[in-house]
C-alpha cells in the first residue's frame, strides 16, 4: 500500500511536469492580449509540454548528456518560474486556477450544481463514466497490443535503460518519432523504473486534452454547453477506436491531439476569430503532428494545402498575406521537426523504405473499397463518419461557401492519403486486407475529432447567444 502511494505520487508529479513545462512555454509564446480559454490553455498546455521535453531530450542525446531526472527537469525551472510570475502579472494564473477547480467541481458533483441542466448531467455523465474505465483500463494492463511490445513500448523501456535516445539494439523503425516513447522514458524517470501500467496514465490524459479543445472550441463557436457536451460525447462514445486508444500505448491519439489543435486554430483563424497567438501555436502543434508518428507530417501537408485552397476559393480580404502566413505556419512546422530529421541522417538510416515499395492501382481501388467499409463499420466509429457524410450532404451549398469548408477539405484530403499510402505499400495480395483491417481504425482516428467538427460547428447557430463567461464551463 505505501509502495502503491509513493508510485501515485511520483506518477502525479511527472504528468504535473509535463502540464508546467507546457504551460510555462505557453506563457512565453503568446502575447499578452492573447484570449484564450483557461480551459484551452490546460489542454494546450499537455501538448507543448510533451514536444518541449522530448525537443530537450533529443537535445541532451546529441550532447551525449546521460538521462537523469534533474538533467530533464532541473533545467526548465528556468523557464518555468519566471513564467509562472508573469502569468500572475497577466491575471492567467488567478483565472485558471479558478477555472480548473470549477471543472474538478462540476466533475466530482457530476454537474448537480446550480445551472447545469439534466441533459448536461447525463452527458457528462457518460463522458466521467468512459474516462474512469480507460483509466482503470490503462492502468491494471502492462503493454499487450503489438506495437506497445514492438514499438513505442519498447523504445520507451531502451531509453529509459540506455540513459538516452539509443536505437543501436533495434532494427525496425528507427527512423519513427519519438515524441510518444520519449515522454513515457520522462515518466520512468519520475516513477523510478519501469513501470508500465502507471506511465500508460499518460494516454487517458492525452484523451482528455484532446476532449477538452474538442469542446472548448464548440464553446468558443457559440455552441451551447448542453450541444457542445452530446456532440462530445458522441465523438467519444462512437464506436471502439477513441475509447481503446485511451489505454493503448500507441502513437496515433497523439498525433489526433496534435491534429486537432492544429486545425481547430486554423479553423478559427480562417474565420477571423482565432486568439492572438494562434499561429504560433499552429506551428508548435504542426511539429507535434510531424514528431508524434511518421504519418505527422504528410497530415501538416495536407492542411496547408487545405487553408490555402480555402483561402482561394474565398478570396477574402489581405488574401496575399494569409495566404504568406499559412506557409509560414507550416514552414514552423518543419523547423520543430528538422533536428530528428537530422539526427536520422547523421545516422545513416533509411526512411520509410519499409513502407513505400511503389504505385499498385490494384491495391488502390481495393483499398479505397476497404476504407469506405471501415467508415461506416458501427465497431470503429459507429455513426461517427455516417453522420458527416449526412451533414455534407444536406449543407453542401453552405459548406462550400464558408470558411468551413477547410475542415470538408482537411477531412476529404486525409482519407485520400489512407487510400494512397494503401497503395504504394509493399504487400502481397494475401496479405493486403489484413494488413488494412489491422491499421485503418487507426488512420481514421487521426482525422475523426476535425470530421466531428463538421457537423458541430451548425449547433450553434440553433441558438445563438452572447458568451461572456470565457471560462466554458
Amino acid at each position: 500500500m505505501t509502495e502503491a502511494l509513493g508510485l501515485l505520487v511520483r506518477l502525479l508529479g511527472g504528468l504535473w511536469a509535463i502540464q508546467m513545462v507546457g504551460y510555462a512555454l505557453l506563457v512565453v509564446l503568446l502575447p499578452p492580449r492573447a484570449t484564450f480559454a483557461p480551459l484551452e490553455r490546460l489542454a494546450l498546455a499537455l501538448g507543448l509540454g510533451c514536444l518541449g521535453l522530448s525537443l530537450w531530450m533529443l537535445l541532451l542525446t546529441c550532447l551525449r548528456i546521460p538521462y537523469t531526472l534533474l538533467n530533464l527537469t532541473g533545467p526548465w525551472l528556468l523557464v518555468i518560474l519566471p513564467a509562472w510570475w508573469l502569468a500572475g502579472r497577466r491575471g492567467w494564473l488567478q483565472a485558471d486556477g479558478r477555472s480548473l477547480k470549477s471543472c474538478f467541481f462540476a466533475i466530482a458533483t457530476l454537474g448537480t450544481k446550480p445551472g447545469w441542466s439534466r441533459i448536461e448531467q447525463a452527458f457528462l455523465l457518460l463522458l466521467i463514466l468512459a474516462f474512469v474505465f480507460a483509466t482503470l483500463r490503462a492502468m491494471l494492463y502492462p503493454f499487450w497490443a503489438w506495437d506497445e511490445l514492438a514499438t513505442w513500448g519498447l523504445k520507451a523501456k531502451a531509453f529509459y535503460l540506455a540513459r538516452g535516445l539509443d536505437l543501436s539494439r533495434m532494427e525496425a523503425h528507427n527512423y519513427y518519432p519519438n515524441l510518444v516513447p520519449l515522454s513515457l522514458a520522462y515518466l520512468y524517470f519520475w516513477l523510478g523504473g519501469v513501470v508500465e501500467t502507471w506511465a500508460k496514465a499518460f494516454f487517458p490524459l492525452c484523451g482528455g486534452s484532446l476532449v477538452l479543445l474538442f469542446y472548448s472550441f464548440l464553446r468558443r463557436l457559440d455552441v451551447t454547453r448542453a450541444a457542445a457536451l452530446v456532440a462530445t460525447a458522441f465523438l467519444v462514445l462512437n464506436g471502439t477506436t477513441f475509447l481503446s486508444h485511451l489505454f493503448i500505448a500507441y502513437a496515433d491519439l497523439m498525433l489526433t491531439y496534435y491534429h486537432l489543435g492544429a486545425a481547430g486554430l486554423l479553423y478559427l483563424w480562417v474565420r477571423g476569430e482565432a486568439p492572438a497567438g494562434s499561429a504560433t501555436i499552429i506551428s508548435c502543434y504542426a511539429g507535434g503532428m510531424a514528431w508524434s508518428k511518421f504519418e505527422g507530417w504528410p497530415l501538416v501537408l495536407i492542411m496547408v494545402l487545405a487553408a490555402m485552397l480555402t483561402l482561394v476559393w474565398l478570396r477574402p480580404a489581405g488574401f496575399g498575406k494569409k495566404i504568406s502566413a499559412v506557409l509560414l505556419m507550416g514552414l514552423g512546422g518543419w523547423l520543430l521537426a528538422l533536428p530528428w530529421r537530422q539526427f536520422v541522417h547523421l545516422q545513416g538510416w533509411d526512411v520509410g523504405l519499409d513502407h513505400v515499395g511503389g504505385f499498385y492501382p490494384e491495391q488502390f481501388l481495393w483499398g479505397g473499397w476497404l476504407v469506405l467499409q471501415a467508415l461506416v463499420w458501427p465497431p470503429y466509429f459507429g455513426l461517427l463518419w455516417p453522420a458527416v457524410l449526412l451533414s455534407f450532404i444536406l449543407a453542401w451549398r453552405s459548406l462550400l461557401n464558408a470558411p468551413v469548408l477547410f475542415l470538408v477539405l482537411l477531412v476529404a484530403g486525409n482519407l485520400a492519403a489512407t487510400v494512397l499510402a494503401y497503395a504504394i505499400v509493399p504487400t502481397s495480395a494475401a496479405e493486403f486486407p489484413l494488413y488494412v483491417r489491422a491499421t485503418v481504425d487507426r488512420l481514421l482516428l487521426h482525422a475523426a475529432p476535425v470530421s466531428a467538427l463538421i457537423f458541430s460547428i451548425p449547433l450553434g447557430s440553433l441558438h445563438p447567444q452572447a458568451m461572456p463567461d470565457r471560462n466554458f464551463i
